[in-house]
């Protein structure tokens, strides 16, 4: 077993995020809570409101989540996040 910092995060091993699959694996690993499920949820509405030859708000859906999976995991992003929540001592 590897120590643990006492506070902070690390960054986790990303897999690739090739396909919309890809995208599902990710947010139900390294996402924030209710991710794939809110992703799930703005994906098919977006969809259903596309023309059947445009899907530039799909595509939107889609790089909105990955954005923010690599926010999730990025050290310097979440550390900032959380000293900026009230009560952390860094705000």
């Amino acid at each position: 077993m590897t120590a643990q910092p006492e506070h902070g995060w690390e960054a986790m091993p990303l897999p690739e995020i090739r396909t919309v699959d890809d995208l599902r694996s990710a947010l139900s690993r390294y996402g924030f809570p209710g991710d794939r499920e809110r992703f799930e949820e703005e994906l098919a509405a977006a969809i259903g409101a596309s023309t059947t030859n445009d899907f530039t708000g799909a595509a939107a859906v889609v790089r909105a989540y990955r954005h923010r999976v690599l926010i999730r995991n990025s050290p310097e992003i979440m550390t900032a996040v959380e000293e900026a929540r009230p009560g952390s001592g860094g705000a």
